[in-house]
């Protein structure tokens, strides 16, 4: 009976987790919608009621801005009761108790941020700190799914020399380093300074802060797909072989040349809603393919030491069920 009773709640936290990774996937997606469109005093100054009232009266911004604020409601719903089943089932794993604890705790963070974009909508720190945080909340709600749907089938990465794990995390902090001052620069204004690709030809005066501000985002992703490709030579020379890492780091590759081509396609379109939306998309799936290869690199054993106590091996209390 016991053992039904948590096959049950495995099979209902792995549903609710997949639901909950696409959920932040489409928060992240309408938050940058508000952003492009210019919605975000769709609602006015007030949070979290909209115009003063719980539901407003609908014009086109307010919608907008509205429908981003339920969508994300049901999502807080959906992560919290993520994280109660994950801490039910899994709490005496490490691994559970630092994912559910970065995952609760971007959500707030995030929460936070919204509430100070709409305070304060002028401020492009506030805006950028608010994707950025969005962006850990998406990437430790996709871990956290994908650590419920196969507890027993983690990323085993054995072996790891120090220095290919440093060169993961290095990579996961450029990454986030370099959307973060993406998403400034375009909340500055600077990122239509210029309206050509790949070279800056035409648009604001050369020599201006915002090209130079432009040129070095643009100079910055092309060398994180070059650490990129590094990283993935790195993992194919591993002794052993470090499979898991080897398909995160193809999939890291992949996905920046998509988010290169989105970003040509942001300023040839002259920065329309779709452009934005597609390179906002692409930049959540970078970072979460980041923050998957840290996942890897540290779920697992280094030289015969386990990392993370009671992840690979059963606790007592599991052993008995």
């Amino acid at each position: 009976m016991l053992d039904l009773r948590r096959a049950d709640l495995e099979k209902t936290a792995a549903v609710i987790g997949t639901l909950a990774a696409v959920g932040m996937f489409v928060v992240l997606v309408m938050g940058s919608t508000v952003t492009s469109t210019g919605s975000a005093q769709g609602c006015g100054r007030d949070w979290p009621l909209c115009r003063g009232q719980l539901i407003p009266q609908f014009a086109v911004n307010t919608f907008i801005e509205f429908s981003h604020r339920a969508v994300t409601a049901i999502e807080s719903v959906l992560i919290l009761a993520l994280a109660a089943l994950a801490l039910l089932l899994w709490r005496q794993r490490r691994a559970v108790l630092v994912l559910v604890g970065l995952m609760v705790g971007a959500l707030f963070l995030q929460a936070g941020m919204g509430a100070a974009a709409v305070k304060w909508p002028e401020q492009p720190v506030v805006l950028a700190l608010h994707f950025g945080i969005s962006l850990i909340a998406l990437a430790t709600t996709v871990l956290t799914a994908i650590y419920v749907r196969r507890p027993k089938r983690q990323p085993v990465a054995d072996s790891i020399e120090p220095g290919l794990r440093w060169a993961v995390w290095g990579t996961a902090a450029y990454v986030y380093v370099l959307v973060y001052s993406g998403a400034y620069i375009r909340h500055t204004g600077a990122a239509a300074a210029c309206t050509s690709w790949p070279g800056c030809t035409s648009g604001v005066r050369m020599g201006t802060l915002p090209v130079l501000l432009d040129w070095a985002h643009r100079s910055a992703a092309v060398l994180v797909l070059v650490v990129a490709v590094g990283l993935l030579l790195g993992a194919r020379r591993a002794i052993p072989r470090q499979n898991d890492l080897v398909r995160g780091a193809s999939w890291l590759v992949a996905a920046i040349c998509a988010q290169g081509v989105a970003g040509a396609i942001l300023v040839m379109s002259h920065f329309d809603l779709f452009g934005e939306l597609l390179h906002a998309a692409l930049t959540g799936v970078v970072f979460t393919l980041a923050a998957y290869l840290c996942f890897v690199c540290t779920v697992g054993r280094s030289g015969g030491r386990q990392l993370l106590p009671g992840l690979l091996t059963a606790s007592p209390e599991t052993a008995a069920e």
